[in-house]
This record gives C-alpha cells, structure tokens and sequence, in this order.
C-alpha cells in the first residue's frame, strides 16, 4: 500500500521547445514513468524568470499509444494545410488606421483668376 502514495518519477527522453512573446515557451515531450512502465506525450507553456529558471502553468500527458500517436500527426498535418490556406495577416504596426494629412486651404481665386 505504501507504493500507491508515492509520487511517480518522471524521466524525458526527449523534448523540443520553442520560446515566444517576451519570456514563455512551449514544450512538447515524450517522457516515461517508474523506469519504462508507462510512455507518455507532454504538451507544457510556461515562462522564464528573470534569473532565466523555468516556470511551468499548465501541462497536458497523453498516453503514446500507437492510436494517439497517429491522430495527433493527422491532426496537426490537417492544421497546418489549413493554415496555409488563410492569407497573411499585417503585423500590428501596418494595421494601424492610415495617417491623414490634413490638406493646405488655397486661397480663392477670383473671378478674373477663374476666366484666365
């Protein structure tokens, strides 16, 4: 009984990650529990402090199962057609409201000016 209320230990045997925004990242891993009994895939957003030690927020596991593995490829290989497929939206910066340059007034002309 004692083994159910210990914590399992986790191992990563491989991850990749992606830094975004200022400080956060993204995780994605496969990882094994008590010495290879179970495989699992992590999906984890966190961010770096200021001394540049990582935080985690939130995480997701997945059991690798050959049926999971297959959908998340199918998945994200569909998502990213369907990405593609949308037109590029313009950075913050070009989207802002075009600047409008407030005309000079001219003077009247006359109507001796207009005839000539």
């Amino acid at each position: 009984m004692a083994e159910r209320n210990e914590r399992p230990v986790f191992k990563t045997i491989k991850s990749f990650e992606k830094n975004y925004g200022t400080r956060n990242f993204i995780e994605i891993a496969l990882k094994e529990t008590n010495n290879g009994e179970n495989f699992f895939f992590s999906i984890s957003k966190g961010f770096l402090t200021q001394e540049n030690a990582k935080r985690y927020k939130k995480s997701l596991g997945f059991e690798a199962s050959k049926e999971l593995q297959q959908f998340f490829v199918d998945s994200f290989t569909e998502l990213v057609k369907e990405i593609k497929k949308i037109p590029e939206t313009p950075k913050a910066e070009e989207a802002k409201e075009p600047v409008i340059v407030k005309e000079k007034k001219t003077r009247k002309t006359t109507k001796k000016e207009a005839e000539e």
